[in-house]
């Protein structure tokens, strides 16, 4: 059972610093407590004493009468230790703690949070906030916050009480509520893991909404936790959620305002798609999803059809279609022809269907027409775009027709499995038959990118569902057993000489180790050794300086290639070593390595960084300047399996570079997949590691190849 079942079903509830003034968040709140009727035994805590709102209060929480599941504390940081144990001593299972002047505003407010969870822990109560607005609970009707709240089908979770403030106005112009909702503030001891693990009990919750600035982390593991959570509960519900601080600004303010540590903006982008989770940018977007996967029939796949009475907006929405990534196919001739017979010769069929004047002569062609896209099986969804709602305008008789299809309309869209989504230009003034729509199950909004954006967000949930299955398995390659044994020994090796940047030879060992194919490699510490060293090898070589002191061994003119003859071997040894001790004197240089030259291919990067809040990654992307300028590359939170990594290397926008443009031949995918997902499983057993880079990867039509590999330890 969750830890927070207390929290959203408690029994009873105490508000400690309940009061008469109405200026204070105390009387706000007992008010709104007892104004909604909460299932409970409602206890108010006053020093001031007297009656509250019909209910007897009470000098502190240890002369309640009653036991107490839930702790409401509205008093000054001052007080919260005290207070705080005696809710302990209490035996008070859950507390929520509304008061500012905590961790968000500097050392001295983090170092009581401390003091305050460590009381906590003593009575294993578990603690939302501080520096929140509290949380409201339909199933309870419970609103222990300031906010209005009402009952409905959406959950949210957020940690800014202006945006709570700011989401619900806009949520009950939409007749939208919660079945749950919290603020978390800064996350002292209840992070999101814990609201995203309650929320997968909650049948009541049709969609799960996130407002993040960051995840609270003491340790990687509360962001693998939030994942892990996410993904269960995203397999069973759908997730959304705004992230802001996607720019530097914007993450400096975030942390500013939670204490929040901002990680990598993109592998905190990458983390919530592997978590299932639906990524927006507003709180108009939020809302728009919480509509869409409260009132819709869950998406198939992208093929929509989209039905208009105007040409422009038809049009308009399959612009935006291919945008959101949707598909707006042909019909087939069967769904033509059925349209034939009940549309006029001049309407345009194919997709869009455009009705082109029919409705003023007939308004049930919108009807009929919806109802043969509804059958059509090569259809997952459909749209309606244009200026329905408007003909009521014309005439009292069209008003009533408007609302006799409507009814209709949504009765056979409630009979079908296919969802709709409707955009018309009179939304806005929210018209009886537009309405009506809207209350059954057909979302309605006033801008067509807002439509097909939503249509998207269905179809982008159903890929999701269908990923997080297929990578719920434990498919992975072949590895040797004795892998992390052996290359621990090497990383060892590497500490206790005071190092932190393993030499290549030493970063091709630890690959080695976990079954990756290298070719063959030789340390020449003199020139008569790489001359016979050429000789093993043959044909053509590429040479490289050996340093810990030396990274980027190009820079330091550390790298040649196409040595053909041991003459070639032997200059090319005391140059490389010249050039070495030229670009840092003291460099320590263990030799130059040698290894065949390698026949090129596609150029690939596969690597590794250690985030601050979901540790060991795997990135992988094309190499050269699509790495350097462009910055293609995905991520995954290490480690993760093959379907995964198949997924991350289709995500990359040169994916025509890998299979195959302009007639060459297409590259191993799989090959490439297999590698990054034993990178991910080297970094997430090897913790010691903070960075691998393994770049140029030569993709091959069969195969592949390592040309250069760095690993660097973390400090």
């Amino acid at each position: 059972m969750s830890d927070l079942v207390p929290l959203f079903q408690p029994k009873s509830v105490a508000l400690i610093g309940a009061s008469s003034n109405s200026k204070k968040y105390g009387y706000w709140t007992a008010k709104s407590l007892v104004e909604n009727k909460f299932e409970g035994d409602i206890y108010l805590v006053s020093r001031s004493g007297g009656e509250l709102f019909g209910h007897t209060t009470y000098p502190d929480i240890l002369s309640v009468p009653g036991d107490v599941d839930l702790a409401i504390l509205a008093i000054a940081p001052k007080f919260i230790l005290p207070v705080m144990e005696q809710c302990v001593e209490k035996g008070v299972k859950c507390a929520i703690v509304v008061s500012t002047g905590f961790g968000e505003v500097g050392p001295e407010g983090k170092e009581l949070e401390r003091k305050m969870l460590e009381i906590a822990r003593k009575g294993n109560m578990r603690v939302q906030g501080p520096n929140c607005m509290g949380t409201y609970s339909a199933a309870k009707s419970m609103n222990a916050s300031i906010i209005d709240l009402a009952s409905g089908p959406m959950s949210l979770v957020l940690q800014s009480g202006n945006f709570g403030i700011d989401i619900n106005f806009n949520a009950k112009a939409r007749n939208l509520g919660y079945s749950c909702w919290a603020t978390i503030g800064n996350q002292m001891d209840m992070r999101f893991h814990d609201f995203v693990e309650y929320i997968e009990t909650d049948d009541n919750t049709k969609v799960l909404l996130l407002y993040m600035e960051g995840l609270r982390v003491e340790s990687e593991e509360d962001g693998r936790k939030f994942i892990e959570a996410a993904k269960r509960t995203a397999a069973k519900t759908p997730i959304a959620a705004i992230k802001i601080g996607r720019s530097a600004a914007g993450a400096r303010a975030a942390a500013s305002h939670t204490g929040s540590l901002a990680g990598s903006e993109k592998i905190f982008d990458a983390a919530l798609k592997q978590a299932g989770i639906i990524r927006v940018d507003s709180p108009g977007q939020l809302l728009d999803a919480a509509e869409a996967f409260s009132k819709c029939k869950p998406a198939k796949g992208k093929r929509i059809a989209i039905l208009t009475d105007g040409g422009g907006h038809g049009v308009m929405a399959t612009d935006f279609a291919e945008k959101f990534d949707l598909e707006a196919p042909v019909l087939s001739d069967a769904t033509q022809s059925k349209l034939k017979e009940i549309l006029m010769p001049h309407c345009p069929i194919k997709n869009p269907v455009d009705l082109a004047g029919t409705p003023e002569a007939d308004m049930w062609v919108f009807d009929r027409c919806l109802d043969v896209l509804l059958k059509d099986p090569d259809v997952d969804g459909i749209l309606i775009v244009g200026l329905y709602g408007g003909y009521a305008d014309l005439s009292e008789e069209f008003k009533v027709l408007e609302m006799d299809v409507a009814k209709s309309m949504t009765q056979k869209i409630a009979e079908s499995d296919k969802p709709v989504v409707m955009h018309s230009i009179y939304a806005p003034q929210r018209p009886e038959c537009l309405e009506y729509i809207s209350e059954n199950g057909v979302p309605v909004f006033g801008e067509v990118d807002a439509a097909v954006r939503t249509m998207g967000l269905l179809s982008n949930y159903s890929d999701l569902k269908k990923s997080l299955k297929e990578e719920a398995g434990e498919e992975l390659p072949d590895m040797p057993a004795d892998r992390k044994e052996k290359a621990e020994a090497i990383l060892k090796a590497v500490k206790d000489s005071g190092r932190t940047s393993l030499v290549e030879t030493e970063a091709r060992d630890v690959l080695r180790c976990y079954g990756l194919d290298l070719t063959e490699d030789y340390l020449a510490t003199t020139a008569d050794e790489a001359a016979e060293f050429y000789r093993n090898i043959g044909g053509k070589v590429v040479m490289k300086i050996v340093s810990p002191d030396i990274l980027h061994k190009t820079d330091a003119g550390g790298v040649a290639l196409n040595i053909d003859s041991e003459d070639k071997a032997r200059e090319a040894f005391e140059q490389l070593v010249k050039n070495g001790r030229r670009y840092k004197s003291d460099a320590d240089i263990f030799g130059v390595m040698m290894t065949t030259m390698l026949p090129g291919g596609v150029e690939c990067i596969i690597g590794s960084s250690h985030d601050n809040t979901f540790g060991p990654t795997v990135m992988f992307g094309l190499g050269g300047i699509f790495v350097e300028i462009l910055k293609d590359v995905a991520f995954r939170v290490a480690p993760v399996n093959m379907p995964s990594c198949r997924s991350m290397i289709r995500e990359i926008k040169g994916l025509g570079m890998l299979q195959g443009a302009r007639g060459t031949k297409p590259c191993d995918l799989e090959a490439l997949a297999e590698t990054a997902c034993v990178i991910s499983q080297l970094v997430n057993e090897l913790r010691d590691i903070a960075e691998v880079d393994l770049n140029p990867v030569f993709a091959w039509e069969k195969g592949l190849a390592i040309a250069d590999a760095r690993i660097i330890l973390r400090g």
